[in-house]
C-alpha cells in the first residue's frame, strides 16, 4: 500500500518549472518496492532532469540495515540527484498520522534558482555541548567541562560556548547569503552551533531540521545519515533558493499545572526564583493538587513566554529542593522578566485537520502514545522521532543581535507531540 502526492505549476497551458516540489511516500514492508514506488511517483510529472535536482529521504527503522544502507545510491542513480536524509521512526501520512515507510521530497529548481547540499560534522570544530551539559551549574573553579568548551561569561550566560565552528565550502561559496530562503536538514542531537552559524550567516532563510532516529541496535552507528556518504554524527541538508516560507510550531496534549509566574532569578537554563518563591518548592506544590489526575506520561514541561507574547517549551530536566532551582532542556539563557508555566502532557486525543493541498513539510516528536501532524494535506512529507525538531524564522533583516536567549535564533525541540510544519508553494 502507498500514497501518492504531487505538485505541478501549470502556466499558460504548459508545464511550469518554477518550483516544481514532489512529495511521494510509500509504506511496502520492502524497502526496495517503497523505494521504486517512490521513485516512479517522483519521475512522472519530470520533463528533463537538471544537476540540481535533489531528493530528501526519510525511511523508518523498521527496514534492515542493509537496505537502509543502499537507498541513497539508488535514488541518486535512478533520479539523478543530490540526496540527503535520515533514518526515522515513523513518516508522516496523509491522515497526519506515524506509519513506517518511506517518505521522500524532491525538488527540481528554475535555471535562475539553486539548492545546496551540505554537511556539518565533528571536523568542522562543531563541539558536544549536550553531550557534556547535564545541570550546567558552572563556575570558574569546579566547571569540569572547561576542557570541552571555553565558556563566555556575560550578565547572565552560563550556557554559552564559544563557537570555532566553519561552515562547508558548499556553503561559504554561496555568492548571495541573502538569497537562501529555506535550509531543510536532518541531524543529531547535537544543533546547536550548527543552527547559531546558520543563523548567523543566513538570517533570511527558515531553517527546519529533523533530529534523526539513534540507530546503534539496527547498523551499530549513532545516527544514519543519508548523502553521499552515510554519515554517524554531524548534519546533512539543502540550503534552498526558492520562496519565503515561514515555519508553524505546534504543543499538542499540554496542559497547565500551574498558574503563570513571573521569573525573577535564573541563571543560563536554570530557574532560581520565581514571584512567589523558589522554583522547586511551587512546582511541587502545583504537582500535590494533581494527584489523582489520570496522567499519560509523567514528564514536566515549561512554557516560557516574552514580555512581546513569544512562547517556547521545554522539558522540565532537574530540580533541586535544597537550592531551589528548575533547570530546562535549552542551551539557551531565560531572563529574569519572563514568564514561566509548568505543563504536563495530557490525555487527551488530538486530530488532524485538512487545511491545503500545497506540498506540506511536517516534522514531529513522537511520544509513547502515538503523534499526529496537526495541520494536514494530500502531500505530506514528513516523519517523527523522539529527537525532535529544530526550526527558525527568516529574518527580515541581514544581521541579527544573537544575545543567547531563547527568543533570538533558532529553537530546539523535544517536547513529546510537538510538531512544525511548513507549507511549500
Amino acid at each position: 500500500m502507498f500514497t501518492i502526492s504531487r505538485r505541478i505549476s501549470v502556466l499558460a497551458g504548459h508545464l511550469s518549472r518554477r518550483r516544481l516540489w514532489i512529495t511521494a511516500s510509500s509504506t511496502d514492508p520492502s524497502l526496495s518496492a517503497a523505494t521504486t514506488q517512490c521513485i516512479n511517483t517522483i519521475r512522472t510529472p519530470l520533463s528533463r532532469t537538471s544537476t540540481s535536482n535533489t531528493c530528501f529521504v526519510l525511511v523508518s527503522q523498521t527496514y534492515s540495515a542493509a537496505d537502509i544502507e543502499n537507498i541513497s545510491d539508488t535514488v541518486t542513480r535512478q533520479l539523478d540527484c543530490r540526496v540527503c536524509g535520515t533514518v526515522v521512526d515513523h513518516i508522516i501520512s496523509s491522515s497526519g498520522s506515524n506509519v513506517a515507510g518511506v517518505s521522500m521530497l524532491f525538488h527540481s529548481p528554475e535555471p535562475n534558482e539553486s539548492s545546496v547540499p551540505f554537511y556539518v560534522g565533528d571536523e568542522h570544530g562543531r563541539q558536544r555541548l549536550r553531550e557534556v551539559a547535564v545541570g550546567r551549574w558552572h563556575n570558574h573553579v569546579t566547571d569540569r567541562f572547561k576542557q570541552h568548551t571555553q565558556w563566555t561569561h556575560g550578565p547572565i550566560s552560563a550556557t554559552r560556548a564559544s563557537s570555532h565552528i566553519q561552515l562547508p565550502p558548499e556553503l561559504t561559496s554561496i555568492a548571495d547569503p541573502s538569497s537562501v530562503s529555506l535550509i531543510l536538514f536532518a541531524s543529531d542531537k547535537e544543533t546547536r552551533q550548527v543552527l547559531d552559524i546558520l543563523d548567523s550567516q543566513f538570517p533570511r532563510a527558515a531553517k527546519l531540521g529533523i533530529v534523526g532516529s539513534q540507530t546503534p541496535f539496527l547498523n551499530g552507528r549513532d545516527y544514519t545519515l543519508l548523502g553521499p556518504n552515510i554519515h554517524t554524527n554531524g548534519v546533512v541538508g539543502v540550503a534552498f533558493s526558492t520562496h519565503t516560507c515561514v515555519p508553524r510550531v505546534a504543543h499538542t496534549g499540554l496542559e497547565a499545572v500551574s498558574n503563570v509566574l513571573r521569573i525573577e532569578r535564573c541563571k543560563g537554563n536554570v530557574v532560581l526564583e520565581l514571584e512567589q518563591g523558589d522554583a522547586a518548592h511551587l512546582l511541587i506544590a502545583a504537582l500535590r493538587k494533581q494527584r489523582g489526575t489520570e496522567r499519560v506520561d509523567s514528564r514536566l514541561f515549561a512554557r516560557v513566554t516574552s514580555a512581546q507574547g513569544e512562547s517556547r517549551v521545554f522539558q522540565v530536566t532537574g530540580g533541586n529542593p535544597a537550592k531551589g532551582g528548575i533547570a530546562l532542556d535549552t542551551l539557551r539563557d531565560l531572563s529574569p522578566g519572563q514568564n514561566i508555566q509548568f505543563m504536563m502532557q495530557s490525555a487527551s486525543e488530538h486530530r488532524a485537520i485538512s487545511t491545503s493541498h500545497n506540498p506540506r513539510v511536517c516534522f514531529g516528536v513522537s511520544s509513547d502514545h502515538g503523534f499526529t501532524c496537526p495541520e494536514v494535506t494530500t502531500q505530506m512529507f514528513g516523519g517523527a522521532t523522539e529527537g525532535g525538531f529544530s526550526y527558525g524564522m527568516p529574518q527580515p533583516h541581514e544581521t541579527q543581535t544573537d544575545c543567547g536567549s531563547v527568543f533570538t535564533g533558532s529553537t530546539e525541540c523535544a517536547v513529546p507531540g510537538s510538531s512544525v510544519t511548513l507549507d511549500l508553494d
